[in-house]
């Protein structure tokens, strides 16, 4: 589904209260811009293929998954310590360590990818042992939770589809625990077992069966992971532009993604002449970035930052995205009074912001 992200220009507003910020020493800088057409980004990817080759570390743990599929072609899954395994059939928690090559899986991944060749990406949940005459467990995460007349209503895909469940539904956890519905929650993910939707919008679908997935913690965010995030969001766009930073070689996993975000103003790179693509993001270069994906709008005399007791240690060149931010109600995530600007930003984060911008 493609949304168009319209830039928020206030007419008149030429300079937030704090002053139209020089370019601090070191910091990236770049002119405002504007990115049309942007994609809400699904929570996840369903690939599925054949385990062509299996990379382990040297205590066994699997890290990287090779495969090959006709549908879908080669690709690779990256695997972490959060990579959730899950048995189809018996609606529990799989094994990694049975794992074969020449096994069947569906993966759910990251919707960010490379652009190498075979593409790689991040697998969110391995699922395994899928009976051929039941659909394979879906990974959902959960936007709102309503429940009337002892039914629960699950909201998922963007708005997309609502799962019901009721007495009837089986239920678990990854970890074992013992759950109800009651402690399924916004902001939660679930492997739904389910069949038949009914063709409407939202889809709708009833469960035969949840089970509750462990929150995970929110992953640091680098500058090149963001920038990948925003050129999937555009469609993967391919542009003709002379990149020269010293650090991106033409084969970098991230390399069209920066490409492309460099030709449209949203980064460029330090003083040096590199990018950085595996520096941590700061909290107030991520709201940068995105300010300038918005078209860098511009507020004048707006006081609300004043709320922040770290107000004083932001940099100039974020001063602007940050009274956009924060006028627009997206900094939620920010707890207390301290915005810590200089601290790294996470996935989670941008997510939010992403989401709230759509």
């Amino acid at each position: 589904m493609k949304l168009n992200l319209p830039a928020l220009i206030l007419a008149g507003a030429l300079a937030c209260s704090m002053g139209i910020p020089a370019a601090a020493a070191g910091q990236p800088v770049s002119a405002p811009t504007t990115v049309e057409d942007s994609a809400v980004l699904p929570a996840s990817v369903l690939y599925y293929g054949r385990v062509e080759n299996i990379v382990r570390q040297s205590d066994g743990a699997i890290r990287q998954l090779h495969l090959s599929s006709q549908r879908y072609g080669d690709y690779v899954m990256n695997i972490s310590d959060e990579t959730l395994w899950i048995d189809s059939g018996a609606c529990a928690k799989s094994d990694p360590a049975t794992l074969e090559e020449g096994e069947s899986l569906y993966i759910f991944h990251s919707p960010v990818a490379t652009m190498s060749m075979p593409p790689q990406s991040s697998a969110i949940a391995v699922v395994r042992n899928i009976p051929m005459d039941v659909g394979c467990a879906q990974y959902h995460k959960v936007e709102a939770v309503s429940a009337e007349n002892g039914t629960v209503q699950i909201t998922t895909d963007n708005g997309g589809l609502h799962i019901l469940a009721d007495d009837e539904t089986g239920l678990s956890s990854y970890d074992g625990a013992e759950v109800t519905l009651d402690d399924i929650q916004a902001g939660d993910a679930v492997m739904a077992w389910y069949g038949a939707i009914a063709e409407s919008y939202p889809a709708q679908t009833h469960a035969s069966h949840l089970m509750l997935l462990p929150r995970q913690a929110s992953k640091v965010l680098t500058r090149g992971e963001l920038v990948a995030m925003l050129h999937t969001q555009a469609g993967n766009p391919t542009v003709n532009y002379a990149m020269q930073y010293t650090d991106v070689a033409q084969d970098h996993p991230y390399a069209e993604a920066i490409r492309w975000a460099t030709s449209e103003q949203l980064v460029s790179g330090y003083d040096n002449g590199a990018f950085g693509p595996e520096d941590t993001l700061s909290r107030e270069q991520l709201v940068t970035i995105l300010w300038r994906a918005q078209g860098s709008p511009m507020l004048m005399d707006y006081p609300g930052l004043s709320e922040f007791s770290d107000v004083s240690q932001i940099s100039s060149f974020a001063q602007p995205a940050l009274c956009w931010a924060h006028q627009q109600g997206l900094l939620s995530w920010v707890e207390g009074d301290t915005f810590s600007p200089q601290s790294p930003a996470t996935s989670a984060q941008a997510d939010a912001m992403l989401a709230a911008l759509h």
